[in-house]
């Protein structure tokens, strides 16, 4: 009876443990088309799944059993399959389809894939973002980028720059679906104005060097492509609360629909944040919008979206000296003691601190910053896509963003007003300005303001469309082309924006030659310096022919566009009297003459404008990629580019004249690259040499106008003259990789060596009517480009101990960086000719972030906790060479001489979110 109770024991437990036995189901999953592997595919049976590696590859241990398997990936049509396990290992590979959205994307965004497009490039996941993002701006996640230099500049939310390979983000493209978003007179991007993005991106791609974008107005540096969710992405809704260093509090949501009956679709998110700032006084308040509506409507696919985020943050927009900062770091890096210390050759203030900012103070025992920036640029866009058959896909874009904002400043002498006075140490008095403008005596019966807060405003109306036609000439060969036109009117006037306790305030021009009105009082809102209106508008057609025949792609891509400048001044009119007399009036400056007071509003006052003046640009482009089997590929590109410079360099915004010359920038460049992939494995290296031919100067100069004599008065007239041939080569090399020996550890690594330096040694001569005005001189020949690290290493481990739960830890090292200059103020005369400007110290920064992502039934639940500069290390980020605005400004090439913004220390966030 015992050994027959032990032998039915054993037999139990050995049914029970082949009951219990688990099988592996395990496939690859490839996109239909290329037949290449999807990374981070997502398999879902139930409540149990995983994601696919490198190669595309996944594998679960499933019990025996019939399950409901899902594959899903962003951008592609969701499949479900059915399989059964009774046994042994089930194979089941998936491939995908590309959705209808997917095809736009790709023909309108002009987004890269992996071991097809011929061009440099990176992409950053959505988990990415949200891991690492921790309160920073979108730009600050792409340092882990090979080629990228983000800083955050001088702290204030929203103000952080990139530069890629050296350029600067006026020739960095920025897209938002397809849709360009640099500033058209100026080409920067102001982040402040995109922040909530993070929210709603579905992808994040930077491509470097010329791209892979067919628009007429192409990059030289490097493509930022971001695409919005939408109607691809599964039904959810999550709520986010995030917390952070100096009260930071950021409240988020995002709701998705997924496909509903009747193939409609909707994604909306919105988002508020506050917080004090980690430098003094920046403190932050935004909101974000997002909606997106689509239709499918069987091969037509039509959305309707828009987004904003109004916001308004302190900012400290100037470097300043090290010293001022930190003395013990100034004299590290060579400062003397006596510019530090010295009562007659150092400065007023040292050792201020990396948080100090020196533009707020006290009012009402709150802290006032009066460099305060407020902006609202919402963005809205209709589009169309139809797939008429399988060789015809057609897409139209028609967009509108309409801006509305400025940033805040002290009066100065310029404005006609005193200025703020500074306490003992070194904040403003504002309260005392408040006090001295509500002095009454009896020369003075009134409060008058001598001393003021204006602002600059800067509003914008811009719209464009955007219509693409692609058209598969047989199997092996696609054309496609379109049209690309925009328009853009901005309104900059400068007007009173605090009377700072006084009840008007009188505008004092500093001129002698007419009568003022001195009596006109100007309340807050009252316009005051400068009125005007600034005009671009461009039009383009591009083409461009694809061939795909089993390893090879190639494409060649033209495009032509016109660019049009113009400009209308609405503060200053040019006013001609009875007597044939020539004089000019402002809003502020009525002329009295021959007791007749003359406005910009008499009928003999003419606005002074500059008629449109258009100037063609082109590009050419063509690549080519190799597949070596199904690990290796290659690829090379060549382009170029003849671009017609940015608006300030064609039309001069102070006197409101044409440049005297104002020939295009010009840009040849080469790569090569190479790209290896395995389940375990993946890198990418490759090489660029980049021509940039005529520059477009920063800061163009003047030139008096010759008086009727023909001599030449410095207080006279001036007009502006551009300095053609000022060139650079950017060369370098770029690499990046993935390791994962297992699926709890991977390594990530980058490394880019750039060699940028300019190539210039010129003599120009600047005349008038046929008289030579000025000659210019300069030689910048090998002097080092500045503003950007040329050396970036960087690497990531990351450690994943169960499922969901993992540790990040990134270190980013940046070298060879030297201080921002102008290569055209190296003249001989100055003995300044081929010296490079002053070379910051390396540093090295790491962050760490952690997280736990989770279930509870149906619900996800994700915490995370972030620390950005773990080891609070001190650096600095920007400099300027030999600033003339330091307290005691040199010309020595070194820390002395030079201006700059430290980094932000420790900072640290934490995160709960929820998902339905």
């Amino acid at each position: 009876m015992n050994f027959k109770l032990l032998f039915l024991s054993i037999l139990l437990c050995a049914t029970s443990v082949l009951v219990a036995q688990k099988h592996t189901l395990s496939g690859v999953v490839t996109d239909d088309e290329t037949k290449e592997p999807l990374l981070g595919a997502n398999i879902w049976l139930g409540s149990t799944g995983t994601v696919t590696d490198f190669d595309g590859r996944y594998d679960i241990a499933l019990k025996d059993g019939t399950y409901e398997v899902q594959i899903s990936y962003v951008g592609y049509e969701k499949q479900t399959q059915s399989i059964t396990i009774a046994g042994s290992d089930v194979t089941l590979n998936v491939a995908m389809t590309g959705s209808q959205m997917l095809k736009e994307v790709m023909v309108t965004a002009d987004i890269a894939r992996a071991r097809e497009t011929p061009v440099a490039f990176s992409n950053i996941a959505p988990a990415q973002i949200q891991e690492e993002l921790a309160a920073q701006e979108l730009p600050m996640v792409l340092n882990s980028t090979p080629g990228a230099y983000a800083t955050q500049s001088g702290g204030g939310d929203g103000d952080a720059r990139i530069t890629i390979r050296g350029f600067n983000q006026r020739n960095v493209a920025v897209m938002v679906d397809g849709i360009p978003v640099n500033d058209m007179e100026n080409g920067w991007v102001y982040w402040s104005n995109w922040f909530g993005l993070d929210l709603v991106t579905q992808r994040m791609q930077v491509q470097r060097g010329l791209g892979a974008s067919k628009l007429s107005t192409p990059s030289v540096g490097g493509t930022i492509n971001i695409l919005t969710k939408g109607i691809d992405n599964d039904r959810s809704f999550k709520l986010s609360q995030e917390v952070g260093n100096n009260g930071f509090l950021r409240t988020t949501f995002g709701l998705n629909t997924g496909r509903l009956n009747g193939g409609w679709g909707i994604s909306a998110a919105g988002s508020y944040k506050t917080g004090d700032g980690w430098v003094d006084a920046t403190y932050t308040k935004g909101y974000f919008y997002y909606l997106r509506v689509d239709k499918k409507m069987g091969d037509h696919l039509i959305s309707l979206s828009g987004f904003g985020a109004p916001q308004e943050h302190g900012q400290r927009p100037f470097t300043t000296e090290i010293a001022f900062v930190d003395a013990d770091y100034a004299r590290e890096l060579g400062v003397p003691e006596n510019a530090i210390t010295d009562p007659n050759t150092g400065l007023t203030y040292i050792d201020r601190g990396r948080r100090f900012n020196e533009h707020w103070g006290y009012r009402d025992g709150e802290v006032f910053n009066t460099r305060k920036n407020y902006y609202h640029k919402p963005q809205f866009s209709l589009r169309h896509s139809w797939q008429a058959n399988e060789k015809l896909f057609w897409s139209n874009i028609a967009y509108l963003s309409i801006g509305n904002g400025g940033g805040t400043a002290p009066g100065s002498s310029s404005d006609g007003a005193q200025s703020l006075q500074r306490l003992d140490n070194g904040l403003y008095d504002i309260e005392g300005a408040i006090e001295s403008n509500q002095l009454l005596s009896p020369f003075r019966p009134e409060p008058v303001s001598d001393r003021i807060l204006r602002t600059s405003i800067n509003n914008h109306f811009w719209y464009g469309f955007l219509s693409t036609l692609s058209y598969n000439l047989s199997p092996n060969l696609t054309l496609s082309g379109g049209l690309d036109g925009r328009y853009y009117r901005g309104d900059h006037y400068r007007e009173i924006y605090d009377l700072l306790g006084g009840d008007y305030f009188i505008f004092k021009p500093d001129r002698d030659d007419y009568q003022v009105d001195f009596t006109r009082k100007l309340y807050e809102g009252d316009k005051i310096f400068y009125d005007y209106s600034s005009y671009v508008r461009s039009a383009g057609v591009f083409g461009q022919l694809e061939w795909k025949k089993n390893q090879w792609t190639a494409f060649v891509n033209l495009s032509t566009s016109v660019s049009g400048y113009s400009i209308e001044d609405f503060m200053r009119a040019k006013v001609v009297s009875l007597a044939d007399t020539t004089f000019n009036v402002t809003h502020t400056t009525p002329v009295v003459y021959n007791d007749a007071t003359y406005t910009v509003d008499s009928p003999e006052a003419q606005n002074q404008r500059v008629d449109w003046i258009n100037i063609p640009s082109f590009t050419f482009k063509m690549g080519a990629s190799r597949k070596l089997g199904d690990r290796h590929n290659v690829f090379f590109n060549t382009g170029y580019l003849s671009k017609a410079q940015r608006f300030n360099n064609i039309i001069n915004t102070n006197s409101f004249t044409a440049f005297n010359d104002y020939e295009n920038e010009k840009t040849l460049a080469f790569e090569l690259g190479y790209g290896y992939s395995s389940s375990i494995f993946t890198t990418n290296i490759n090489a660029y040499y980049t021509v940039w031919k005529n520059k477009p100067l920063e800061s163009p100069p003047t030139v008096p106008v010759p008086n009727a004599d023909g001599t030449i008065d410095e207080d006279s007239d001036r007009v502006p003259v551009n300095v053609s041939g000022i060139d650079a080569l950017h060369k370098g090399i770029e690499a990046d990789f993935a390791i994962q020996p297992t699926k709890k550890i991977t390594f990530e690594g980058l490394i880019s060596i750039g060699d940028w330096r300019w190539t210039s040694s010129e003599t120009a001569e600047v005349f008038f009517n046929g008289q030579l005005l000025r000659t210019y001189e300069f030689d910048a020949t090998d002097v080092h480009v500045g503003d950007a690290a040329q050396l970036q290493l960087g690497g990531l481990i990351k450690y994943e101990p169960i499922k969901g739960l993992y540790f990040k830890m990134r270190g980013t090292f940046f070298d060879n960086n030297y201080a921002a200059f102008q290569p055209e103020d190296l003249k001989p005369e100055s003995n300044s000719a081929r010296r490079d400007s002053w070379k910051l110290p390396d540093y090295m920064l790491y962050n760490f972030h952690a997280g736990y992502n989770f279930r509870l039934n149906k619900t996800k639940m994700s915490v995370r906790f972030n620390v950005l500069n773990l080891f609070d290390t001190v650096y600095l980020s920007d400099a300027n060479n030999n600033d003339d605005f330091n307290e005691r400004p040199t010309a020595n090439f070194d820390a002395q001489s030079a201006s700059v913004h430290f980094g932000q220390g420790r900072r640290w966030t934490t995160a709960l979110s929820v998902e339905f």
